[in-house]
């Protein structure tokens, strides 16, 4: 039998890239993704037969893959692969712990796109409990990056409309009072590596109990932009009814009490370096 092996399944997404960084040192770990000439990433398409899948014994199995979340992937048959792509990784190898990236969306309505799917995927992990030693669930809420990253989240939207687009004005879903508690992507990803280690199954959610409005958000994007552009930028909201995305203070759950509006500064900058704007 092959030796043991940790995979990553979505390893070149935010989390997984991120994990890499914070977990370079461990020889162990193959990085798996389905986009070509990724340096360091072992290329395989979830959509392929299993049987042409060389790793069969794994030790921790990191299922982060994902639809991106973009306005031309919001369909029920587009999100639905992630269901098919996880269902494939358990019944075709041998998983000591299986950790599963799920999502704050799952506290959404039952008809919510990407909540009823990632709640149907934490089923089949959990129907399937006896096929693994442990199983570990998370659901982080608004995860933020280094820097800006093609998605459909606002911090992302935003950026792209004001720094990219050079936009003066733009209509948002959503209200202009809806509160948010952001985190960075390597905490995040420095508890997820730290609770692999535990041989103890759970749920859990992570996130920030510091929240902030986005119209606070918008006037900080906007001291960049009058520094940049010498104007202001404007927007409406399509929503009149705010809504709060908060985690729930309880034993179980992992959460920080970091300035949410320091975090997403230090991801401003670092997105304004990079696209050197």
């Amino acid at each position: 039998m092959s030796p043991r092996v940790n995979l990553v399944f979505g390893g070149s997404g935010l989390i997984g890239k991120n994990l890499k960084t914070v977990n370079q040192n461990n020889k162990n770990f193959i990085y798996i993704s389905s986009s070509k000439n990724k340096k360091g990433f072992f290329k395989f398409n979830l959509n392929r037969n299993f049987k042409y899948f060389p790793y069969k014994n794994i030790d921790n199995c990191f299922f982060l893959a994902s639809p991106r979340i973009l306005k031309k992937n919001f369909s029920k048959q587009k999100f639905y692969q992630e269901y098919k792509w996880l269902k494939k990784v358990i019944y075709n190898l041998d998983i000591n712990k299986i950790i599963y990236l799920s999502s704050s969306s799952v506290y959404y309505s039952k008809n919510h796109l990407i909540g009823s799917n990632k709640r149907k995927c934490e089923n089949l992990v959990i129907e399937n409990k006896n096929k693994f030693k442990n199983y570990q669930i998370w659901r982080p809420f608004n995860l933020i990056g280094n820097s800006y990253e093609q998605s459909d989240h606002f911090h992302n939207i935003l950026f792209k409309v004001m720094f990219i687009k050079n936009k003066k004005y733009n209509l948002f879903n959503g209200n202009i009072n809806d509160k948010r508690g952001y985190s960075n992507v390597k905490d995040f990803v420095k508890v997820l590596l730290n609770y692999s280690k535990k041989n103890k199954s759970f749920v859990k959610d992570f996130g920030n109990q510091k929240l902030c409005k986005i119209g606070d958000l918008v006037k900080l994007y906007n001291k960049y932009y009058f520094k940049l552009f010498k104007k202001n930028f404007k927007c409406e909201f399509v929503s009149k009814t705010p809504n709060i995305n908060k985690i729930e203070i309880n034993n179980n759950n992992i959460y920080r009490n970091f300035d949410s509006l320091k975090i997403i500064n230090l991801y401003l900058k670092n997105s304004l370096n990079v696209k050197k704007v």
